[in-house]
């Protein structure tokens, strides 16, 4: 189920020119405001070259951009470009086209169910 949840997601992204992921970088940033690296880093535990990797791209498509952090030399604020804040709402018809895709199965009321269960199993999770 998950992998046909990640293939799903990963054609209707690549038709934006990304993976899933950087689509969850890019969503974060977009969501949080500026980050460093570094938290996204945790926040995704993954490593800093697979994030820098990530965020090269993004950068290099126009959607994230590097600038110095105000209080430390070392680390930089990524932030989301108004080119990726207008490709947002494509992004979010996105996953909500996926999620009706993978709940078709379900009459209205499961589907709101799941989708309620699954909202507090993420913001419960202790990761």
């Amino acid at each position: 189920m998950a992998r046909r949840l990640d293939d799903a997601m990963n054609a209707r992204l690549a038709e934006h020119g990304l993976t899933l992921q950087q689509f969850a970088i890019l969503m974060t940033v977009i969501e949080h405001g500026r980050m460093t690296q570094a938290e996204i880093g945790r926040l995704f535990a993954m490593p800093a070259y697979a994030i820098s990797r990530a965020i090269d791209g993004l950068e290099a498509d126009g959607l994230l951009v590097r600038d110095a952090h105000p209080s430390s030399r070392r680390a930089h604020q990524i932030h989301a470009t108004e080119k990726a804040l207008d490709m947002a709402p494509a992004m979010f018809a996105i996953v909500k086209a996926v999620n009706a895709d993978l709940t078709q199965g379900l009459g209205d009321k499961e589907a709101g169910e799941l989708r309620r269960l699954l909202a507090t199993v993420v913001e419960t999770a202790a990761i």
